[in-house]
């Protein structure tokens, strides 16, 4: 293993405004857990503040942070751009030698990038000038995790290393069952890590000693999102073995199917099929790819009933959780296919128990392709919620901001304006931003699709919702 620290000044001068603040998001889903969660709550009417369309390819499974004034995130072509947070002009950019597929991190005046060039790069973040690079054998999927001093930086080499935040020296190096894909996930002196052999492995922040492994968990991989790490509960999502149309089709055949031929014309109740996909998980546990530890011994706390809704076979979408203690997470029921039919549900981390945010709202017609309106009531076909799923053939995590829960829908292509909602978890009021056209804003950028197999989380920070379309164009929207 080569450890490079080439560290160019003493010590970094932080300046005034270059620490992150309150209301920052200065981390893949906004801290070293990956909760998502922020008590800014930016209420509507929203407006489009500005767009940036980055003009090279992302990994657009990986959001942007926001901190010290300014929008961070890599691109394919190893560039990492600053964009003013409120002019959404580009302010400078910092070259790697290879892809940055994960999300940078910040903290006290630092941006903190890992490259397929076998590095994490350490960047001033007042004016993207190089302060040091750490090197690995190989080239470094996962972003960067940072806390209690250290960055956290696992890569494809099967190590996983502590780093001094300020001068990139090396701290500790553990070994890990092969290379890893996903970004590990750090709590209360922890962290977490997801191996290429399907292990999540728990070390010691501070000594790097190896606390406890889990067992092997179904599925073909852990890769393209990240680890959630909160309290007693880890949770990682894995990639299906025989891709995700096998699964959904033997999961509508032996459960969907039926209710919907039982309930065809009476309201939609989802707790009873719920409790058939726990059933039929426990009976097919290979086909299972949402997991919930112990994040004290890595051992399985439950059977969540959640059908992971999916994007050319990926892993699913990884949920936030609030103060609450709730984590809430997007999932597939009813009719599986493509193009998602998802919910936004309630999953309670004590108990396995998941609760849809939105039910009893609609009758199921086995015929029809949308949901249908209850009787004596209309949907709004401009709220993703309104018409029943929030996603259209992806997999991504949600934001949670103050007591709203957002989302995104595919906005590469998705037709109507409904590409970004939120459904308000007091009033249970479902919209969309208004400012966010998809037409307008999301299919203009340069690169099609990119790897839309894999899309990214909205970021909330103050009154600012800003997300990273899958065609490759920032852009930020202003609430009240």
């Amino acid at each position: 293993m080569r450890c490079i620290a080439v560290w160019l000044a003493a010590f970094v001068a932080v300046s005034p405004g270059t620490a992150a603040l309150a209301e920052d998001w200065p981390q893949l889903q906004k801290n070293p857990g990956h909760t998502g969660y922020t008590q800014d709550q930016p209420d509507p009417p929203y407006r489009l503040k500005w767009t940036f369309e980055v003009v090279e390819p992302t990994h657009t499974g990986s959001p942007p942070i926001v901190a010290a004034g300014k929008v961070y995130f890599g691109t394919n072509w190893g560039n990492l751009i600053a964009v003013d947070l409120e002019t959404g002009k580009e302010v400078w950019r910092y070259t790697t030698g290879s892809v940055i597929f994960g999300t940078p991190a910040f903290e006290d005046g630092i941006v903190y990038a890992n490259s397929m060039d076998s590095r994490c790069h350490a960047v001033a973040a007042t004016d993207g000038s190089r302060l040091w690079t750490f090197e690995t054998e190989e080239g470094i999927l996962a972003g960067p995790v940072v806390a209690d001093g250290k960055v956290f930086i696992a890569g494809r080499d099967g190590f996983v290393y502590g780093v001094e935040a300020k001068t990139g020296a090396q701290v500790w190096r553990s070994p890990i069952g092969g290379p890893v894909m996903a970004t590990p996930a750090y709590d209360r002196g922890v962290l977490y890590v997801g191996g290429g052999d399907n292990r999540v492995y728990c070390f010691d922040g501070k000594s790097g000693e190896q606390l406890w492994k889990s067992n092997k968990l179904p599925g073909m991989a852990i890769r393209d999102y990240w680890l959630v790490a909160s309290g007693d509960s880890v949770i990682v999502s894995t990639q299906p073995v025989r891709g995700a149309h096998a699964v959904h089709h033997q999961l509508d055949q032996a459960l969907m199917a039926p209710f919907r031929e039982k309930n065809h014309g009476k309201m939609l109740v989802q707790d009873e099929l719920l409790e058939q996909v726990r059933a039929w998980y426990a009976e097919h546990p290979h086909h299972r790819t949402f997991h919930v530890l112990n994040a004290a011994d890595g051992k399985e706390k439950f059977i969540a009933p959640i059908v992971h809704v999916h994007g050319g076979g990926c892993t699913g979408p990884l949920p936030v959780i609030g103060p609450d203690g709730y984590a809430y997470v997007v999932y597939a029921l009813v009719r599986i296919n493509a193009s998602g039919w998802a919910f936004v549900g309630k999953l309670d981390l004590s108990s396995g128990k998941l609760a849809p945010l939105i039910k009893d709202r609609y009758w199921i017609d086995k015929n029809e392709w949308e949901w249908q309106a209850k009787p004596g009531t209309t949907l709004d076909r401009h709220s993703p919620f309104a018409v029943g799923f929030c996603v259209s053939d992806q997999s991504w995590g949600p934001a949670r901001a103050g007591n709203k829960v957002f989302a995104v829908r595919d906005a590469g292509w998705a037709g109507g304006r409904a590409a970004y909602g939120y459904i308000d978890l007091k009033t249970g009021e479902d919209g969309w931003l208004e400012g966010a056209d998809s037409t307008e804003i999301a299919r203009g950028g340069s690169y099609g699709m990119a790897y839309h197999a894999t899309a990214s989380s909205p970021v909330v920070t103050g009154k600012y919702v800003i997300h990273k379309a899958v065609r490759n164009v920032v852009f930020c929207l202003e609430g009240q």
